[in-house]
């Protein structure tokens, strides 16, 4: 028998509602539900790293000229639940974070259906802006 393979994930469906937590800034969540994807990005201020990956999508050798819009495609965990710190209109974060995604999606794979309250804080500034997770009860 051979090894399943695994679907390439899709692009989440918009509006994309990106957690971007400033230094030292945290938001307490109930999680119900995940779900991982890919959303489409715009970059403003595109990085050397950002243009490699806009070439690779596209599929070019030649770097756009400078001032070129580009578009990557990023790897996406969707989180659904409550904001439990304070009030928010918003049923599910988008989470961009490599790191933070690894840190979420064992915990939310235990869970076993139930709900996962967590803390999440942010530390430093972009691009090496890290962030924490506290369990809660």
């Amino acid at each position: 028998m051979g090894a399943a393979i695994a679907a390439a994930p899709t692009d989440l469906p918009e509006p994309y509602e990106f957690l971007d937590l400033e230094h030292a800034g945290s938001i307490t969540l109930n999680i119900t539900s995940y779900e991982i994807g890919t959303a489409l990005i715009h970059p403003v201020d595109p990085k050397p790293r950002q243009v490699r990956l806009y070439m690779m999508l596209i599929g070019s050798d030649v770097p756009p000229a400078p001032g070129t819009p580009i578009t990557n495609r990023v790897a996406v965990m969707r989180v659904f639940g409550q904001r439990i710190d304070k009030p928010s209109p918003l049923h599910y974060w988008d989470i961009s974070s490599k790191r933070l995604q690894a840190d979420l999606l064992p915990r939310l794979q235990t869970r076993a259906g139930g709900v996962l309250s967590v803390t999440i804080t942010a530390t430093g500034y972009k691009p090496t802006k890290l962030f924490s997770v506290e369990q809660g009860g």
